[in-house]
């Protein structure tokens, strides 16, 4: 018994010498190209708080909002809003806010219903030190009492600059700054032009930086739009979906927040409503909206307010 146990000793102690070989070299030998480990996918602890159940849109082109803002945030309370996606700014207009007194109004107004505020703009890529200035204008904007907004959302549609290539470039080299600029913590959307329309139309924006976008920014709001593209309920279905699923897709993963628009509100009926909101609950979405306030039906906004709820279906 002895000299066995004094065998077993034995081998355990080669076996115990080879595996501490093997795990040496694993730890050494450099891993191939191929076996690379993945990188994340998506921002890590977004911040979604302001993409999260019924959003509705404000242009600068909106006049019966702008006219009388504290009136519109009082529609939007009564009709169940979360979030106001307010636009402050475009890259033809000739400074940060086009309205400011009334952007004010909007804020304090919204902050008061309990609403709030995600503050957009639309560059052009072609200044950037011009959009980055009036993109930290909107960070850093505070009402005369002191509130700002909740959030920001940079409008990625522009085709100023041509070549695709160098709008990619400058549009990640923008996005960057605007978080650097921001802070990680501070909820930031890119608002994106039809996921279906960049797959399809390859001439439009080929080698869409999905994945910058997703590690940059906290949630992706995709111009669906779908009454340019679809009608009826089935198709309206169909192209939600599509644009969702896109984004995923173009990701490379399902974790990534999606705070969905629809409409156009004026174009779109109550069928059509029901198919953008079902499938937009199936597909387990943040968040979504019509575009625009002012378009909005009474029949729309009472299908769209079960974007608040979690559960699938309606």
């Amino acid at each position: 018994m002895t000299d066995r146990r004094a065998r077993l000793r034995a081998a355990g102690v080669a076996l115990a010498a080879v595996l501490a070989g093997i795990l040496v070299l694993a730890l050494v030998i450099p891993r191939g190209p191929g076996d690379a480990a993945p990188g994340p996918l998506v921002r890590a602890n977004p911040n979604l708080e302001p993409f999260r159940g019924l959003g509705v849109w404000v242009d600068i082109y909106d006049e019966q909002a702008w006219a009388d803002p504290a009136a519109a945030v009082t529609d939007m309370a009564a009709r169940g809003v979360r979030t106001l996606f307010l636009q402050t700014s475009n890259a033809d207009r000739a400074g940060s806010f086009v309205f400011p007194d009334a952007t004010a109004t909007f804020v304090d107004a919204a902050h008061d219903a309990g609403i709030e505020v995600v503050a957009w703009y639309l560059p052009a890529f072609r200044d950037l030190a011009t959009d980055r200035r009036r993109i930290a204008d909107a960070i850093a904007f505070r009402t005369s009492r002191g509130d700002a907004f909740d959030g920001f959302g940079m409008d990625i549609e522009s085709e100023v600059v041509r070549d695709p290539a160098r709008r990619t470039e400058r549009l990640v080299r923008l996005s960057s700054e605007i978080r650097d600029l921001a802070g990680p913590w501070y909820p930031l959307g890119a608002i994106v032009p039809s996921p279906v329309r960049l797959r399809d139309d390859l001439a439009y924006w080929p080698g869409f930086p999905w994945h910058d976008l997703a590690l940059t920014y906290d949630a992706i709001l995709p111009m669906t739009y779908f009454t340019f593209r679809a009608h009826g309920p089935a198709e309206t279905g169909a192209y939600v979906a599509g644009c969702i699923d896109q984004i995923r897709t173009g990701v490379g993963s399902d974790a990534v927040a999606i705070d969905v628009i629809g409409g156009l509100a004026s174009d779109a009926t109550e069928a059509e409503t029901r198919a953008f909101v079902r499938v937009a609950r199936a597909r387990a979405v943040t968040g979504g909206g019509w575009y625009s306030w002012p378009d909005t039906t009474d029949a729309q906004w009472a299908v769209l307010t079960r974007l608040n709820s979690p559960v699938p279906g309606i």
